[in-house]
């Protein structure tokens, strides 16, 4: 049984995975229409934002998860947002 501020917490993170789908898809549109490595770059940021989300929101599914491992992969996919989005920045087309 998850405390409230817990299950508010992973709520919360679900909802941020489901608005960030959006962008998402749109970004994965647009890169396939124009094949732009600055968009397929975006495009990567907002999937990985969305992986992120989804394992901070896993405890509404799975009763025995347990996030101390996970804080872990979270700060790596947190790093690897900030370099996509920086990357995308720097990239001239």
């Amino acid at each position: 049984m998850l405390e409230p501020s817990e299950g508010i917490n992973a709520t919360l993170w679900l909802i941020a995975a489901a608005v960030s789908f959006v962008p998402f898809i749109m970004f994965l549109v647009s890169y396939l229409r124009v094949r732009s490595t600055k968009l397929l770059v975006t495009t990567l940021a907002f999937f990985v934002f969305m992986v992120k989300s989804l394992i901070l929101s896993m405890k509404l599914f799975i009763p025995t998860y347990s996030d101390e491992f996970w804080w872990s992969v979270v700060a790596i996919l947190d790093i690897s947002i900030i370099g996509l989005i920086t990357l995308a920045l720097l990239k001239k087309k």
